[in-house]
């Protein structure tokens, strides 16, 4: 089942650069009962790991806006550190239904703001934020 998944994930990652949390995370907590902070970490690391193959192809086709991407780590590193720290907190002191209902609503909220942009026939750089940074990849 392990390989099925990760091959799956890996597809899905290579097609959409989506994977790590929004399909990874669900997965590995639903169907093979990780705990919900190791699914996080697992996910990152499976996801940084299928990435290092596919980023240097990515690179040699141009598709990388290296502007928006130094802009996105000025304000991605203190947001991870943060992050990082949240989820120590909630997995130390917080309850395990806790930390699974955040997973589950940002998935949900993503996937509903993925959705609407989806059938938004208007030009896509008019969008602003998360949206404008979606469609730039």
């Amino acid at each position: 089942m392990e390989y099925a998944i990760g091959f799956i994930i890996a597809v899905f990652i290579a097609l959409t650069g989506v994977g790590a949390g929004t399909i990874t995370t669900p997965l590995l907590i639903l169907f093979l009962g990780v705990p919900a902070p190791i699914a996080v970490t697992t996910g990152l690391m499976f996801s940084a790991a299928v990435k290092l193959v596919l980023v240097p192809s990515q690179i040699a086709r141009k598709q990388v806006s290296w502007r928006v991407l130094s802009l996105m780590l000025i304000g991605g590193l203190p947001g991870v550190l943060i992050g990082s720290l949240v989820l120590r907190h909630l997995d130390v002191h917080g309850p395990q239904l806790l930390l699974n209902g955040l997973l589950g609503g940002v998935l949900v909220l993503t996937a509903l703001w993925q959705i609407f942009f989806r059938f938004d026939r208007r030009e896509p750089r008019r969008h602003r934020g998360i949206a404008a940074a979606c469609y730039l990849f």
